[in-house]
């Protein structure tokens, strides 16, 4: 029923923005920027993204992956609101498996509202993204590069916290620095379990601007896994991005351990501008693993991006002991946002 509602109130925005004319001030809906209820301070947006693979071995496999909605309120002075609700997998087939919806989930993949002090300091309280590197907070489809995702970037910790999150930046020599302090502390705001939850988590995220087109970054939380009670983690992570007209260097490591073993994992992704809209994206990766030999991976991969919130992405991957978390194989996708 959840998955139905959803479904029509994105075919309702997908309708409304493309009827929207421009306003009386000469505003009018551009993909991207979502659609805005009058002055009400409420906008509506979201994206939608579809999937195909060929991973080796195994069968083919398409998917309408993502059917999302972003619903966002402010009082353009002291608070605001957050929430994206998702269809998962609303339509898939693979192999001898013709087109299907049975495999459709409803997800609340984030839910807050924000008290705004000031720039310096915001308090957060519900369900958000965790912030560990820079892949994770954007993590839309439309955002990214690759229809992949580097396993670093959720493999050793919960994509998602529920809890209070104080966040905020301030200048530091002449250049800025982004923080947040996070606890997660409570289930009841997340009744669409992620996976793999935190139990509890204590954590912290910098984010320093060493120039317009340089980042650098540091994350650590301390943290138990609901299906692992029987350990307690710290994660370490670094990241690194680096911008240049339309060439990009992106970078995210992680160390954890206070389970069986220390962990290492971590990607180098690299960006480049070909003839008009087209791009060439290579990464390589590394991530260790519990039960397996470390695993290593090459993605080669091409996008097209003729605007920004519309891409068209095809990748190969191919690695060693990568059958498990990275199989082999040839991928691509299309994504949208709204």
């Amino acid at each position: 029923m959840l998955a139905r509602l959803l479904l029509f109130l994105l075919s309702v925005l997908v309708l409304s923005a493309a009827r929207a004319e421009p306003g009386g001030d000469g505003s009018s809906y551009q993909l991207g920027r979502g659609l805005a209820v009058g002055d009400t301070g409420i906008r509506f947006g979201g994206y939608a993204s579809v999937e195909a693979g060929a991973p080796s071995p195994g069968p083919w496999e398409f998917s309408v992956s993502d059917l999302s909605l972003f619903t966002t309120w402010t009082d353009h002075a002291h608070w605001r609101f957050f929430s994206e609700t998702e269809v998962g997998e609303a339509l898939t087939a693979g192999g001898n498996q013709g087109f299907s919806t049975r495999n459709a989930h409803f997800e609340l993949e984030r839910l807050y509202i924000d008290r705004l002090f000031d720039d310096l300091f915001s308090l957060r309280f519900g369900k958000f993204l965790t912030p560990v590197g820079r892949w994770n907070l954007l993590h839309a489809s439309p955002l990214t590069w690759t229809t992949t995702r580097p396993v670093a970037t959720y493999d050793l910790f919960s994509k998602h916290a529920t809890g209070l999150m104080l966040h905020g930046g301030f200048p530091v020599l002449d250049r800025h620095m982004d923080y947040a302090f996070y606890a997660d502390l409570t289930e009841d705001l997340d009744p669409y379990r992620s996976a793999d939850p935190f139990d509890n988590a204590l954590g912290s995220h910098w984010l320093y601007s060493l120039a317009d087109n340089l980042e650098l970054g540091l994350s650590y939380v301390n943290y138990q896994l609901h299906d692992d009670p029987g350990h307690r983690f710290n994660l370490v992570g670094v990241e690194g991005a680096w911008f240049y007209r339309r060439f990009e260097l992106n970078t995210e490591w992680v160390y954890r351990n206070g389970g069986l073993q220390g962990l290492y994992q971590g990607f180098v992704q690299g960006v480049a501008p070909l003839v008009s809209h087209w791009y060439a994206i290579g990464r390589y990766e590394y991530f260790d693993q519990v039960q397996q030999p470390a695993g290593q991976l090459g993605v080669f991969g091409l996008a097209f991006r003729p605007v920004p919130p519309l891409v068209w992405k095809v990748e190969y991957r191919i690695g060693s002991h990568n059958e498990i978390s990275a199989p082999d194989g040839l991928y691509g996708s299309f994504a949208v946002l709204f």
